[in-house]
């Protein structure tokens, strides 16, 4: 090929064997830009801190084992996009993590990365329980249903439960594959991806397109997943759970770590409560992640509780609440969806609808505006519940 331009040099740079960001950003502080890097005699490159001879020989000699020319038709004919850290598309969270990625892949609707102001990593478990399931189809629901893009991973388990309940609601979702685009993994979830870009998400990769997926590559998947997002939940996860080294990589990068507890005797619970353990916030509902963002401009702020109120009259967590805190202003249906939960207490959410004789769609936003508003709170097993009593 003829000389190169930075983006093509850059995609170069991510193709090659041993070098990624880190090495990458130590020539461009000696080289300046990366066409240069390509450019440079074998011994300059040897020369800077960290490279040395073996790295120095790859860069120098990139055209023996990268097909640029092959890459960029492969990328064109599946409909997919290489962004570089100058696109105005690149997550800018991202861009504050040690190591960003050189390029990332991208086929989806365009602008759909542009969707990431209010976002939040989805992790877990391949192997999950019905509770585990339930757990991440009412938060990750919940969360798209707020506007609120979804990230994870795509893999089994606790990923795709995440992905699905967010399709679902005609939400936002984004995956991040730890393998090229060309070996979506696991294959089971092609149909969904699918789907996530039908819905407005991405499928994500920082990988070249044939790069299988394998040890190292899930790890790396991983930092991407916490570092574009403003917070990590943990649903499910054993005591040496990948979904783990996903929230250890949110904490290095400054982010919010959540996690959901669970069983004590359910070894999938053994992760999440060492997290909270070592200060994650335990999470139920939706609306305690909300309460940790009330900061955001347009995300409504938590009333403060009075002092010396409990969320219950004596403590225990079968009283009916007797938090009661300064009116906040209802619609109509929200008022009537109130009056039921504090007839019936916790209800089905199914039932709420069927009584109301409303749309679904206007029931579950409805729903959804008193979640934020900090009255009612949302169960596993499409259940609701009021949270306080209003004044």
């Amino acid at each position: 090929m003829g000389t190169l331009e930075n983006r093509e040099a850059l995609i170069v740079l991510n193709s090659l064997s041993g070098i990624g960001p880190i090495r990458t950003a130590q020539m461009l502080s000696v080289l300046g830009e990366p066409r240069a890097v390509l450019k440079a005699s074998e011994n300059t490159l040897a020369a800077i801190p960290g490279i040395g001879e073996v790295l120095a020989h790859t860069v120098a000699h990139w055209e023996k084992t990268v097909d640029l020319s092959r890459e960029l038709a492969l990328t064109e004919r599946a409909g997919i996009r290489i962004l570089t850290r100058d696109d105005p598309e690149y997550p800018a969270r991202l861009k504050e993590i040690h190591d960003p990625p050189l390029c990332l892949y991208v086929r989806g609707p365009e602008g759909a990365l542009l969707r990431l102001d209010r976002s939040l990593a989805m992790v877990g478990s391949r192997r999950t329980t019905l509770y585990g399931v339930a757990m991440a189809e009412n938060l990750a629901g919940a969360a798209a249903r707020a506007g609120w893009t979804v990230v994870s991973g795509l893999a089994r388990g606790i990923d795709t439960v995440a992905h699905q309940a967010v399709v679902d609601v005609h939400g936002c979702t984004v995956a991040i594959l730890g393998s090229g685009m060309a070996h979506i993994y696991p294959q089971d979830n092609v149909v969904l991806a699918r789907k996530i870009m039908a819905e407005g998400g991405a499928i994500v990769s920082e990988f070249p397109m044939l790069y299988p997926p394998d040890k190292r590559s899930f790890p790396m998947r991983n930092r991407i997943i916490a570092g574009m997002t403003l917070g990590t939940v943990v649903v499910e996860a054993g005591f040496k759970s990948g979904s783990l080294i996903t929230a250890n990589q949110a904490l290095e990068q400054g982010r919010l770590v959540f996690a959901v507890p669970g069983q004590v005797s359910n070894p999938q619970s053994r992760g999440c409560h060492a997290l909270i353990k070592d200060g994650a916030k335990l999470v139920e509902t939706f609306s305690d992640i909300l309460e940790e963002f009330e900061a955001l401009p347009g995300l409504p702020r938590a009333e403060p509780a009075e002092a010396g109120t409990d969320d219950t009259a004596d403590g225990s967590a079968d009283s009916a609440p007797a938090k009661t805190l300064p009116p906040v202003a209802l619609t109509d249906l929200e008022r009537r969806l109130v009056e039921r939960l504090r007839d019936w207490g916790e209800a089905p959410i199914d039932d709420l609808i069927a009584i109301l004789e409303e749309p679904a769609s206007k029931v579950l936003a409805a729903l959804l505006c008193l979640e934020m508003k900090h009255v009612v709170s949302q169960l596993p097993g499409r259940r609701a519940t009021l949270r306080r009593a209003l004044g």
